[in-house]
């Protein structure tokens, strides 16, 4: 399995961000930044994903598959790293 069980199971349905946001009742570009690692879902928002999926929340979001972010670069404003 991948990390992102949401990214595999959206495209084993053929589905878009935006098909499903639609299912799940959400905004696509937060259904898209969930589905990509870059923002951790609310437990509302992953019970919604999980439903519009048709599976438990386990199987959308196996343990640590939410965990990952991408690393942000030294000058990003909005790096949380402190400067010296």
């Amino acid at each position: 399995m991948t990390w992102n069980a949401v990214a595999r199971l959206v495209g084993e349905r053929g589905w878009t961000d935006a098909s499903l946001a639609a299912h799940a009742g959400l905004d696509r570009a937060h259904v898209n930044q969930v589905k990509n690692g870059r923002a951790l879902p609310t437990v509302a928002t992953a019970l919604a994903i999980a439903r519009a999926l048709g599976v438990s929340v386990a199987v959308a979001f196996p343990r640590g598959s939410s965990t990952f972010r991408r690393p942000r670069h030294r000058g990003d404003r909005r790096c949380a790293t402190p400067r010296p």
